[in-house]
């Protein structure tokens, strides 16, 4: 990884607009920073809701930005046109959830692959099979793999091939956005390894988005915690995962099972603390978004929205990390 950045994302604002009938506007995401360095993968982190997915839509033009700006490779893509995005697609490509959803039963495997290199990039018809099949190869896939159609194919071999058509552009950045949640934990491991190895191979980047800690601290070199669309924590992924700095951050961190019946007893115990059922819960909060759950809250937590301080190279907004991080703290 080089210091060089890729992507960066400053003070992203992302508004879905709705009618007064339906609750009004809703903000999705709030003044959102991150940055991808070439080689890089950062990690998105959060629970349904969070806003990890509205940035990766963003930064691919699928929803527009209603603040701040996203620049690639030096350049603003904020409000790129078309035919702008349809040039920037050979650079940055996206592995969506469900692969089949994505895909035409109808068209054979070849024949989706080579959809985008034949009216994006214009090539021959040789070179066209040719990117195909290294992308097939590179993924773990048979070149018979071409001349069959998705349905053949089972739910792992199916995101190998959603990886293929991403690689066949040959691009430098790659938004995978839950790429592994529907796929059983072995079937997770070998695709995390996949796209560990292309990194490696290919020189990719990834804004790797997942609301699984564990599964985002293993492929990343930095994890961005999103909370209510907001950063809550940033920082390199074994000191996030490991220690984490913010209240919300821990409860993702004791949501996820362990192996040890004791560890996973201490886990539920802390998950129960940070539940949405604290005596707090029905008050809103003009400070920080995560106060109704939090167990350290306090009357500055409710008035003042908490900025992000870096301390140990670990970048939290939280009012009483200090105290929490000291283990001096006591739960609300």
């Amino acid at each position: 990884m080089t210091e060089e950045a890729l992507l960066r994302v400053r003070g992203l604002d992302v508004t879905y607009r709705r009618s007064r009938l339906r609750g009004g506007d809703v903000q999705a995401v709030r003044g959102v920073d991150l940055t991808v360095g070439r080689g890089e993968t950062v990690g998105l982190v959060g629970e349904s809701g969070s806003g990890k997915s509205t940035i990766g839509s963003a930064v691919l033009g699928l929803v527009p930005a209603s603040g701040g700006v996203i620049e690639f490779d030096g350049a603003d893509i904020t409000h790129g046109t078309r035919a702008e995005r349809r040039l920037l697609a050979r650079r940055m490509q996206v592995v969506f959830q469900d692969p089949y959803g994505s895909m035409n039963p109808a068209h054979t495997v070849g024949d989706t692959l080579a959809e985008a290199l034949r009216y994006n990039l214009g090539l021959s018809s040789d070179e066209i099979h040719d990117r195909v099949l290294r992308a097939l190869d590179d993924v773990g896939l048979p070149p018979g793999a071409a001349r069959r159609y998705p349905g053949a194919f089972s739910g792992g071999q199916r995101q190998r091939i959603a990886i293929a058509r991403a690689l066949v552009m040959e691009p430098d950045f790659i938004v995978c956005d839950e790429a592994v949640s529907a796929l059983d934990l072995s079937v997770q491991a070998q695709v995390l390894n996949l796209l560990a190895r292309l990194k490696q191979t290919r020189g990719l980047s990834y804004l790797f988005i997942s609301h699984d800690l564990a599964v985002v601290r293993y492929l990343s070199d930095t994890i961005v915690v999103l909370y209510a669309g907001q950063v809550v924590e940033r920082g390199p992924a074994a000191r996030i995962a490991d220690a984490p700095a913010h209240p919300y951050t821990r409860a993702l961190l004791a949501a996820a099972p362990v192996p040890d019946p004791v560890a996973q007893r201490r886990r539920q115990a802390e998950r129960r603390l940070t539940g949405t059922t604290t005596p707090a819960a029905g008050r809103v909060s003009a400070g920080c978004a995560f106060a109704p759950r939090c167990p350290f809250a306090q009357e500055t937590c409710w008035t003042t929205r908490p900025e992000l301080v870096e301390r140990d190279g670990v970048f939290a907004a939280c009012h009483r990390h200090d105290e929490i991080a000291a283990g001096t703290a006591e739960a609300a």
